[in-house]
């Protein structure tokens, strides 16, 4: 079901490179703004999973995504996008770290696959030998996969 209007979706280590490395809301409050908005205008998602990996620490950026509706930001997983997880995990073996508690990572592109949208990640393409990372993933299967500050220039915002 690819919807009309472009969107993202966003990965649990974007979200924490915004919030807790990069771009903290008390120095970048505009800019916290603007994804909130994203958010209320459901342009800006992620599935449930990445709510569960945000889950493991319970801190400012686990009470912010409560405050913004999380109905409208975390998706629950339909059963085409259960088939895309399932078919990019048989691909893609080494994704899921097998010491992570929670891997969202195929749900996150299988969620953006399903609408034709970008994936937003602070994840770089992996070294030959490697496990495979999200834009490792993405680029086989044509989706978008774009860092923060590309996510930034496409909405056109300056801070």
């Amino acid at each position: 079901m690819l919807e009309l209007f472009p969107g993202y979706c966003i990965d649990t280590s974007a979200l924490i490179d915004l919030w807790r490395r990069l771009y903290p809301p008390d120095v970048f409050q505009s800019l916290w703004n603007e994804v909130g908005s994203l958010v209320h205008k459901k342009e800006l998602i992620s599935p449930k999973e990445v709510l569960r990996e945000l889950s493991v620490k319970d801190d400012e950026l686990l009470v912010w995504v409560k405050t913004h509706d999380i109905r409208k930001m975390f998706k629950a997983i339909d059963r085409e996008q259960q088939n895309s997880v399932s078919n990019i995990l048989s691909s893609f073996q080494g994704l899921i770290d097998p010491n992570a508690i929670v891997g969202a990572d195929p749900f996150v592109i299988a969620l953006a696959m399903s609408r034709g949208w970008s994936v937003i990640t602070s994840e770089r393409p992996a070294n030959p030998g490697s496990r495979p990372k999200i834009p490792d993933v993405c680029r086989s299967y044509s989706i978008k996969c774009i860092g923060l500050l590309e996510f930034f220039r496409e909405k056109n915002w300056n801070f």
